[in-house]
């Protein structure tokens, strides 16, 4: 296996330097020397040869052109890597701190294991709507455009949605919570130069709400949408293509669960996140990206119409407390009025 840190030369760099200097042959003549350079950039199709740019990472188009991603399964890393983080998150449950040690600890570890589920949903975001894409020499095989097969990009949502929306998907003990001090000379340093960022209490919720808020962002962003249906038209057969309908239902599904249940409260967390969704499909109907696809639009227009009947149902159950009654009412009346409202459509 390779290190996590290159150390030295490469295949690549091997290559790249014997196409670019190796001698040739004294008496050489230039179609013989065309058909060497032909010969060595044949080589592309070569698994250890693969070349991607910072602008392929930057773009966040092919998946396999980013940081953070070790090894040749980006899911089943990623799943590893947010197991290790819950893990984590429950060994510090049980920790004993001795006395003469800090809270402190405790706080970097949980921080530590949301950032890290943090970079693992960034490579699972990265498959969703991803091409890869290929600097292969022509005649190798393989085309230079290749968008991520359905099976990868409904195992990737499979793993996002339910690791990262669902009810359960992170939870911090609130005894935990209540551990969480802050290393107060690091903070008193942070003040004295100005810096806000190291504070008092600790909320987990508040920082997984930011990560779950940037993987919906990216989810739901026209680029997404764009090239989830243009990947239909490159598929080999209609039914190995990744539908956009897919992403939407299930994270509709798993973000407002709790409104399938017939009792039962939905906690402050939950809440916010669902405005976080409710927000963005309001923000679709209301003022429409010029950017957007239109079978985008009809399917997040359709999904608010199903939301809102099952909002309207759910208020009626027992056991939810007066924040999430409030909650249900206030988010059906702001999906109410925003496919009320007349909306200039994009040419």
């Amino acid at each position: 296996p390779l290190p996590a840190f290159q150390k030295q030369l490469g295949p690549y760099d091997f290559w790249a330097i014997e196409y670019a200097y190796k001698p040739m042959p004294p008496g050489s003549t230039p179609a013989q020397e065309e058909a060497e350079l032909q010969r060595m950039a044949a080589r592309s199709a070569e698994p250890q040869l693969a070349y991607g740019t910072d602008e392929d990472n930057s773009l966040g188009i092919d998946p396999e052109s980013l940081t953070f991603d070790l090894g040749d399964d980006p899911i089943g890393y990623a799943r590893q890597r947010l197991a290790i983080a819950r893990e984590l998150i429950q060994r510090q449950s049980t920790r004993e701190i001795r006395a003469g040690d800090d809270y402190s600890v405790l706080r970097r570890s949980v921080s530590y294991a949301i950032r890290e589920m943090g970079r693992s949903g960034g490579v699972l975001a990265r498959q969703i709507g991803g091409v890869r894409t290929l600097r292969d020499h022509p005649g190798s095989g393989r085309d230079p455009l290749q968008p991520v097969d359905a099976a990868t990009q409904r195992a990737a949502l499979e793993t996002l949605s339910g690791q990262f929306m669902a009810a359960d998907a992170v939870v911090v003990p609130a005894a935990l919570q209540r551990r969480l001090a802050p290393d107060y000379g690091e903070r008193g340093d942070a003040l004295f130069a100005g810096d806000a960022g190291v504070t008092t209490d600790y909320a987990p919720a508040s920082v997984l709400l930011d990560l779950q808020r940037s993987l919906l962002n990216q989810l739901l962003s026209d680029g997404v949408a764009q090239r989830i249906l243009d990947s239909e038209g490159k598929a080999a057969k209609a039914d190995q293509a990744f539908h956009l309908s897919e992403l939407y239902e299930r994270l509709g599904r798993d973000l407002w669960s709790e409104l399938d249940a017939r009792s039962g409260d939905i906690a402050a967390p939950r809440r916010d996140l669902q405005r976080e969704h409710a927000t963005r499909l309001a923000l679709v109907l209301l003022r429409p990206s010029g950017q957007g696809r239109a079978d985008a639009r009809s399917l997040l227009r359709g999904q608010a119409q199903n939301l809102l009947t099952r909002i309207d149902v759910a208020q009626r159950r027992a056991g939810l407390s007066a924040e999430a009654r409030a909650h249900l009412a206030d988010v059906g009346d702001q999906l109410r009025q925003a496919l009320q409202a007349r909306i200039n459509r994009p040419a």
